[in-house]
């Protein structure tokens, strides 16, 4: 199962790249709920309309360049690092960012998603780092 965990996670990822948000939708439980990094302005996140809609305002203001650099099986998680090519789009002003999510898959859906701008602390979250 958790090889289609990963599936999921990266699904999820490439729904976001394409902007196809029903795709992203079909990736996540109704019930889904997203916790951000602190430095974030939005730190919570509740639901499925509200999760694509957030995802869809971060593409429209920073771009849609977001890669997954390594994905690890962790059972009903998966530990994501990433690299987003920021763009903004008002102000031109481009800047690479790396991003760390913890995602955990139930029945085939994502139900949590816990993001890290500090790919050590995303570590320490799961274990695998002092």
């Amino acid at each position: 199962m958790s090889q289609e965990n990963v599936d999921v996670a990266r699904r999820f990822t490439d729904s976001y790249t394409h902007g196809d948000w029903v795709e992203m939708a079909a990736t996540l439980d109704p019930d889904v709920f997203v916790r951000t990094d602190p430095l974030w302005p939005e730190r919570f996140i509740y639901g499925r309309a509200a999760v694509v809609a957030w995802a869809q305002g971060i593409r429209e203001s920073m771009g849609p360049d977001f890669r997954i650099e390594e994905a690890v099986d962790l059972g009903d998680r998966v530990l994501v690092r990433q690299s987003w090519s920021a763009r903004g789009q008002q102000s031109g002003v481009t800047g690479q960012q790396p991003v760390s999510d913890i995602v955990t898959v139930r029945d085939g859906l994502i139900i949590f998603i816990e993001y890290f701008l500090d790919h050590e602390r995303a570590l320490k979250t799961v274990g695998l780092a002092e």
